[in-house]
């Protein structure tokens, strides 16, 4: 079987497997690097793919740290598509419709997402440290406006089973400018585990590249302690091109979002975790269901009585219901008056906006849950 790893192995200055850190990020700082004390010991000089942070060291550096995506003629034939920075007049990004302002990279390289005015999630194995630059860009273009907060010396690792878990809490030292439009993320929150299965997700990475997916599974991953993982599979068995934009997580991803989307807007449901290190390459015994590799996210949904509870006076804003299309955290009239004026719209390749049954219509079933989850 092939071994998950989470996506940062902290390889120290004293780590003879520690390989050079790629020149195109920014340094990167050790965040925690205890919690690979028990990481299986590597062969000199091999790649590995899912290392996020990488420390220097005698050994040659791995040459990619983008989000590898299943393309046409090969991963960076994707950039214009899936970039979202990509600058070229060919610009096509499939994420343009939807507000990545709340998505942040601090100066040591680690991945945030905002849930609060000035709370955020990330990785426990690898996130901002006190002190450190996060920013932030309204846009779709490093050109647009970029604001930059400051981390504050709070931090909370959340835990399963009286263990420690990989959803790390921090929080910025001032609340969001209301003048800077930067988002907030709520929560996606359904009754069960089984009504996430199959929901499709845009998957946020390095470079600032978004990917998709659907959850293929929830399940307890022992990689760091216990965490409650939501994961997602590489269809490259469908061909290439067929499956375009599929996404495996790589290093550079970890604490990156999973959002799902609620009435065509994001609400988060993961942050990078792990994965089984497959990118691609079949591996029959951690490939079910579809025949190559899954990528791993800490499932947020579960933690969320853990965040409020280490938030102060902040709060995790709650989806509910697919139903709840203006992610206000109830299910009423406005939701109703849009999903009758998005009646029989079909779903695109990521689905209709308002296709609360995943169909591929809107329709009399979609009217039918929206009912009974009124309220």
């Amino acid at each position: 079987m092939a071994r998950a790893r989470h996506l940062f192995s902290w390889a120290g200055p004293r780590d003879p497997h520690a390989v050079a850190p790629d020149p195109r990020l920014p340094p990167l700082i050790p965040a925690n690097p205890e919690v690979d004390s028990n990481r299986m010991p590597l062969p000199p000089c091999i790649p590995i793919r899912t290392v996020l942070a990488i420390a220097a060291s005698a050994c040659a550096a791995v040459a990619s740290a983008d989000m590898f995506l299943q393309g046409v003629g090969g991963d960076h034939a994707m950039s214009s598509t899936h970039d979202r920075f990509y600058a070229g007049a060919d610009k096509a990004f499939v994420g343009e419709p939807y507000d990545w302002s709340g998505v942040g990279r601090s100066s040591n390289g680690a991945w945030v997402a905002m849930i609060s005015p000035t709370h955020f999630v990330s990785a426990n194995h690898y996130h901002p440290s006190a002190g450190d630059m996060i920013t932030f860009y309204e846009g779709n273009s490093t050109a647009g406006q970029s604001h930059a907060y400051t981390v504050a010396s709070f931090g909370f690792d959340t835990s399963y089973g009286g263990q420690s878990s990989d959803l790390w809490l921090g929080r910025i030292t001032a609340p969001l400018n209301p003048k800077h439009r930067i988002a907030q993320y709520p929560v996606l929150a359904l009754a069960s585990d089984a009504a996430y299965l199959d929901a499709f997700i845009f998957a946020y990475g390095a470079p600032n590249r978004v990917g998709t997916s659907r959850i293929g599974a929830i399940v307890d991953d022992f990689e760091i302690g216990r965490t409650r993982t939501m994961r997602y599979w590489f269809h490259a068995d469908q061909g290439t091109g067929t499956g375009a934009g599929d996404c495996h997580l790589i290093g550079g991803d970890s604490g990156g979002p999973s959002f799902a989307l609620v009435g065509g807007k994001l609400a988060l449901v993961g942050t990078h975790f792990t994965t089984n290190d497959s990118n691609g390459v079949p591996d029959p015994e951690d490939a079910w269901p579809y025949g190559y590799g899954w990528s791993g996210d800490s499932f947020v949904p579960f933690y969320i009585d853990q965040l409020n509870a280490n938030m102060g006076v902040e709060r995790v804003a709650i989806v509910r219901s697919r139903a709840d299309f203006n992610l206000d955290g109830r299910v009423d009239s406005a939701d109703l008056a849009a999903l009758l004026a998005a009646w029989g719209e079909r779903a695109g390749p990521f689905g209709a906006a308002h296709d609360i049954t995943g169909d591929g219509v809107v329709g009399s079933g979609d009217l039918g849950a929206l009912l009974s989850d009124w309220g």
